[in-house]
């Protein structure tokens, strides 16, 4: 149910210590996952993962922490591995995973050229009239930020760049990362205003490199949390745009029946840098583009969180409080 560069027991990690640590929130104490509790609350349901390669992770985790009690059948429609649906039978529960690294278009074809072509007004196929089959979504979006793009908006002239340095692209106007990405999460709430499910924000999953950026030499040997750990600025600036649109968005949605819950797991995974695969992704003598892996996280491991922190939030749905 995992895929190879998060099976870090697999490829030889000689620790297990943090897959004991766990977050503990300012004056409770968060329930470890029920797996069946859970199936019970989605009984009928269907959930969408909508986001990269970190979505896919937490949707990964959450077929792990299931496996002790059910296996689900795959559905998908197509070869596709990046957009799957996995059903559930016993307890009629869908889950899905929509592959969208920007929430928004964006135009692989362009990174031949050293960068990506990004639309931040025009979502992308994942927010199309197939999501009225779900009942809830977890929306995330964040890594895929810091590559080389063009920005465009197709309703206005506009075009602007982010570490851009080819002869094509030098002389247009710079735009910073997480106000693209500020737009980009505008564009996918706005394109949810007719959607009455449930809308669940999980905020930006920070990395972890030390000693270098992840393609010059940058790691993750560490052991065990580090709680004096701080978010650098572009991912602090990242997260503060994601919230505050999500949050304009539930302001504005006036009389629809959406619900907008945020699942804030950025201050708990920015204490975990001992939670990431390093170089336990992959067999030592393996070439791999990500070396050390700083940006996903070992299942089992601190991801796990994030499904403890979904659990609560539909307990709260089921006793009536609203996101």
């Amino acid at each position: 149910m995992i895929q190879e560069h998060q099976n870090c027991a697999k490829y030889g990690r000689p620790d297990s210590e943090f897959l004991r640590w766990r977050w503990r929130p300012d004056g409770c104490e968060l329930p470890r996952f029920d797996p069946r509790w859970f199936l019970e609350l989605v009984r009928g349901k269907a959930v969408a993962f909508v986001g990269d390669s970190l979505a896919r992770n937490h949707m990964q985790s959450l077929l792990c922490l299931l496996s002790s009690v059910a296996y689900p059948e795959d559905i998908s429609r197509t070869g596709d591995r990046e957009n799957r649906q996995l059903l559930y039978g016993d307890y009629n529960f869908t889950v899905a995973i929509f592959w969208t690294p920007f929430l928004v278009k964006g135009d692989a074809a362009a990174a031949g050229g050293g960068y990506t072509n990004i639309f931040l007004d025009e979502v992308d196929e994942w927010a199309g009239p197939h999501l009225a089959a779900f009942d809830y979504l977890i929306l995330s979006s964040g890594t895929w930020w810091t590559r080389p793009s063009v920005y465009f908006k197709n309703s206005e002239p506009f075009a602007r760049c982010n570490y851009c340095w080819s002869p094509a692209t030098a002389s247009l106007p710079r735009l910073s990362l997480y106000e693209a990405n500020r737009a980009a999460f505008r564009s996918a709430l706005d394109s949810l205003r007719w959607y009455q499910g449930a809308v669940f924000l999980r905020t930006f999953s920070p990395s972890h490199f030390e000693g270098g950026q992840w393609n010059a030499g940058g790691h993750c040997v560490r052991s065990q949390p580090e709680a004096r750990w701080r978010l650098e600025r572009m991912e602090l600036e990242m997260y503060r745009a994601q919230v505050e649109e999500f949050w304009k968005a539930k302001r504005e949605k006036r009389k629809g029946r959406r619900e907008m819950w945020v699942l804030d797991a950025t201050r708990a995974m920015a204490l975990r840098p001992d939670g990431h695969p390093d170089v336990y992704g992959h067999r030592p003598e393996e070439r791999v583009e990500m070396r050390h892996d700083c940006v996903h996280w070992c299942l089992p491991g601190p991801v796990d969180v994030w499904n403890e922190l979904w659990l609560y939030m539909l307990t709260q749905r089921r006793l009536g409080k609203r996101g």
